[in-house]
């Protein structure tokens, strides 16, 4: 003959268990006291040990960190082109927005994502490299979203952009630049005279 009472907090009594502490709680989960099964930590955090008996024995998931879940039981790593702040449940929860990238794995918080450099463009967010070069003809200025934004667009002063241009670069003496969006400059035609810069 034996007393029934309520499974010890930290296991969980499956219907006809005969002792109070049956299965010890698994890890990813906490079991209060008369638990019949173990309840999951919450999406966003996580129990890496085994026996816990209340919702608190959960930790918060830590920055740079990813706790999907329910029942995580370890921290992942926030992968290249997002940030994870404290109780981040899914991996790509926060991508870097358009316009930069995040090169490196673990990053805690937006300002870990780096504009896109001048010459290049960040298309898309979620980028962990920049998306290429800026179009022959335009040129990109840190930060930019596109390989051919129209408000950089090179002007028809003598000016030419090659791929990848951060800048306009002036037409060397004895070529010339006659269209808008050039990406190279011409040589001056015979009978004529560039001679200087910009021309």
């Amino acid at each position: 003959f034996s007393l029934a009472g309520p499974c010890y907090a930290g296991y969980f009594c499956d219907p006809g268990s005969t002792q109070p502490d049956h299965r010890p709680c698994p890890a990813g989960f906490y079991c209060p006291e008369g638990s019949e099964f173990p309840i999951p930590c919450s999406p966003g955090s996580f129990s890496p040990a085994s026996g816990k008996g209340q919702a608190a024995d959960c930790q918060l998931c830590p920055a740079g960190h990813s706790c999907s879940g329910p029942g995580a039981q370890t921290p992942e790593l926030c992968p290249a082109g997002h940030f994870c702040l404290p109780g981040t449940t899914f991996s790509t929860e926060h991508p870097c927005p358009k316009g930069t990238f995040g090169p490196r794995a673990g990053a805690t918080s937006e300002s870990d994502c780096e504009p896109c450099p001048a010459g290049m463009y960040c298309s898309a967010p979620g980028l962990s490299q920049p998306s290429g070069f800026c179009y022959p003809g335009y040129h990109c200025a840190k930060g930019a979203v596109s390989p051919a934004p129209f408000k950089h667009r090179v002007s028809a002063s003598g000016s030419y952009c090659p791929a990848g241009s951060g800048l306009e670069l002036p037409c060397e003496p004895g070529t010339f630049s006659p269209v808008p969006g050039a990406s190279t400059c011409l040589p001056c035609p015979p009978g004529t005279s560039c001679g200087s810069a910009g021309t």
